[in-house]
């Protein structure tokens, strides 16, 4: 998810670095050097509806189960000057909202719904430098797959008894 995340940015953002985009929350790392980045983090995970589940007798005795989940991913842009880090979010925000985006995460086999508003989010980094940074969530579903042995009978061997003749009171 993450990394197609990365690709739709590389791809859309204006000026975006290659080296200064990062994986934010996950992996526990401190803040850049630099004060041109971006952080893309999942935020959350929703279960949407019902599990889907496949009961056909599968040739090695699985059973497969399907859930949709909601993805929301944060892209932060960061950048001392604020022209930039506004423009990123917003070209973002508005290819996130076209058909552009729908058909840029197909190829990744992930449903792109929405981008949410731009927000504003200024901060002082560790140098006590104020940076700007702009958010934008982005709103994804898809399919995961959890397959597990399933024991199967292949016969069935009935008695049919009558209660009152087999069973007196």
């Amino acid at each position: 998810m993450l990394g197609a995340v990365y690709d739709f940015v590389m791809a859309y953002a204006p000026n975006a670095i290659q080296n200064n985009i990062f994986r934010g929350w996950q992996n526990r790392m401190a803040l850049p050097q630099t004060q041109e980045f971006i952080v893309i983090s999942v935020q959350d995970t929703l279960r949407i509806g019902t599990n889907i589940n496949n009961y056909e007798k599968s040739l090695d005795n699985k059973i497969t189960t399907k859930t949709l989940r909601e993805y929301i991913v944060d892209v932060d842009f960061c950048n001392i000057k604020q022209e930039i880090a506004q423009k990123q979010a917003a070209t973002i925000e508005s290819i996130g909202r076209s058909y552009i985006a729908v058909d840029f995460f197909n190829k990744y086999d992930i449903g792109f719904n929405y981008a949410d508003d731009v927000e504003y989010l200024p901060y002082t980094d560790e140098q006590d430098q104020y940076l700007h940074r702009y958010r934008v969530s982005l709103h994804f579903t898809k399919w995961e797959e959890t397959t597990i042995q399933q024991d199967y009978f292949s016969n069935v061997k009935l008695r049919v008894e009558n209660i009152d003749a087999h069973h007196k009171p």
